[in-house]
């Protein structure tokens, strides 16, 4: 087994034995450069290219063993991608994101036939990169709405941690409680319920947390609210603080 080589690796490979670290991969990921198989279309004589802008761009396609369909092969490192090809081929690197822009719609594999292989199909894609994929809305309740309140059941312990994990880092965060909502007049499915205690605008820290659990393996529920307590809705902002234990409180205001 190779050894990671960078801060991309390192995070692969911690979210590979943990996966409530995926999210740290994510966002590394986003921020870091690849190497893909590829070349300008006016075909230079050596082996590596710097892409100049706009300029065309060959991108090498592989064939899945499964189906045979087309996949895009990209590699945390050049040992990653030296380690998958036989022969010598022209290779670039550039930033994931304009990896991501360019091959948009088409599945992608990560380090192909490797310990640390992952396949990107193009919604994840599009959640990575933030596209319209990712329904983010701001839904106000009138005070008339039926709304039926209850408490999960089971979610998986990657959720609150990835959540957690997070809030620690913003202090405006005070405590966060799980709970599950029901609005009949708008459908019969029941959404998981995140409700936040804290100071001040919340929203910037919200969107980015909805980010983070978008890219947590099997929730169990298809629509994640999130409620500010003692901001938003009052009833639900009781029942909350009544009946449910917060998963996350803030360490200067655990009691030890």
């Amino acid at each position: 087994m190779l050894l990671p080589v960078n801060d991309l690796e390192k995070a692969l490979h911690k979210a590979a034995a943990d996966n409530t670290q995926a999210p740290a991969f994510y966002e590394e990921l986003m921020e870091s450069k690849v190497f893909i198989l590829g070349k300008p279309e006016e075909n230079p004589d050596s082996g590596k290219f710097t892409l100049e802008e706009e300029q065309a761009l060959i991108i090498q396609h592989w064939e899945r063993e499964t189906d045979k369909s087309p996949v895009v092969p990209f590699f945390t490192s050049l040992q990653m991608l030296q380690q998958a090809i036989n022969d010598d081929e022209p290779y670039l690197e550039l930033p994931t994101a304009s990896l991501f822009q360019l091959t948009m719609g088409a599945p992608l594999v990560l380090n192909p036939n490797s310990e640390f292989g992952m396949e990107f199909e193009p919604e994840d894609v599009a959640i990575l990169l933030d596209s319209d994929l990712l329904v983010n809305s701001e839904h106000i309740l009138d005070e008339e709405t039926e709304v039926l309140l209850g408490i999960p059941s089971e979610v998986p312990s990657a959720f609150n941690t990835v959540l957690s994990d997070y809030f620690a880092k913003h202090p405006q965060i005070e405590s966060a409680y799980l709970g599950t909502i029901q609005i009949p007049d708008d459908d019969d499915k029941e959404h998981l319920m995140v409700g936040l205690k804290g100071t001040g605008d919340l929203g910037k820290i919200i969107e980015t947390a909805i980010q983070k659990i978008s890219l947590v393996d099997d929730i169990g529920y298809e629509t994640i609210d999130f409620y500010v307590i003692d901001q938003d809705d009052p009833d639900i902002s009781q029942f909350m603080i009544d009946n449910i234990t917060p998963f996350y409180v803030a360490e200067s205001r655990t009691v030890h």
